[in-house]
């Protein structure tokens, strides 16, 4: 049963040490995109697309995504690394909303933040359509965010 659970701490070591690059990598992408784009706005340049603001939605973006994979390495960390502490919570670095003592308490924290996510990317989505094509299909990801936030509620109520 021991030689079970030392596999398991194994497989979260490099959930952990994998999402915490991708989170690296997503923010540097993000920042990237950000830095081009503040640099076009200071010289006047409309750039490629000639949109700065769909570009700082894009990489808005990737800078949630960064935050939603440093959020996942975190809880599984606390979850399957750390042990418990016994002092109290008030002396804990980690915010209140971002403390995970349970599997479930990681779950919603990690679904409110990939809801906010996806909120910003159909925002960015619904905004370029407006400058484009606008069909029926930009209302998918709206309605994925409107069943994932009503399952949300009922998860939480429960």
């Amino acid at each position: 049963m021991f030689e079970h659970l030392l596999k398991i701490r194994f497989v979260a070591i490099a959930v952990v040490v994998m999402a915490i690059l991708h989170s690296v990598a997503f923010l540097w992408m993000g920042a990237q995109i950000a830095f081009a784009t503040y640099w076009q706005i200071l010289r006047g340049d409309s750039g490629n697309t000639g949109r700065p603001g769909l570009e700082l939605l894009h990489a808005l973006d990737f800078l949630l995504v960064s935050l939603v994979l440093l959020i996942l390495a975190l809880g599984v960390a606390k979850l399957f690394l750390v042990r418990p502490a016994p002092t109290s919570d008030a002396h804990s670095p980690v915010p209140v909303s971002l403390q995970v003592e349970t599997f479930t308490d990681l779950k919603v924290l990690l679904w409110e933040t990939i809801l906010t996510a996806l909120l910003i990317e159909a925002l960015s989505v619904f905004t370029s359509g407006l400058f484009g094509k606008l069909d029926w299909s930009v209302l998918i990801v709206p309605a994925g965010i409107a069943l994932l936030s009503l399952s949300l509620y009922f998860i939480k109520r429960g």
